[in-house]
């Protein structure tokens, strides 16, 4: 599932279940090139949910959790941000940083 989610509503929507935060901005071209990327994962894995997070019309972000740049990516669990990626990344990086996050390998 793929969904835009507000800053209010963030803790609420990433609480259960593996999800990718995407904080983003509409005009960032790396941020285009990523969005490429995660639909062609998301398509293959649709298990995998990715929250779009952006930055311009929730500046908080930026705030509570310190982005300085976009893309920006947290890989979470159950609510916990296990990792974090900055910048755009190919599948192949995006997908090994996935299954050590979902699976532990």
């Amino acid at each position: 599932m793929t969904r835009f989610v507000a800053e209010e509503e963030f803790d609420e929507v990433t609480k259960e279940g593996f999800w990718i935060a995407d904080f983003m901005t509409d005009h960032c071209g790396p941020c285009k090139m990523l969005d490429m990327v995660m639909n062609e994962i998301i398509f293959d894995n649709p298990e995998i949910n990715l929250a779009h997070c952006d930055i311009e019309k929730s500046p908080k972000y930026c705030e509570r959790f310190g982005i300085q740049g976009t893309p920006t990516l947290f890989f979470m669990m159950d609510g916990e941000i296990k990792e974090t990626m900055s910048g755009a990344q190919g599948r192949e990086v995006l997908e090994e940083v996935i299954s050590r996050v979902m699976f532990g390998e």
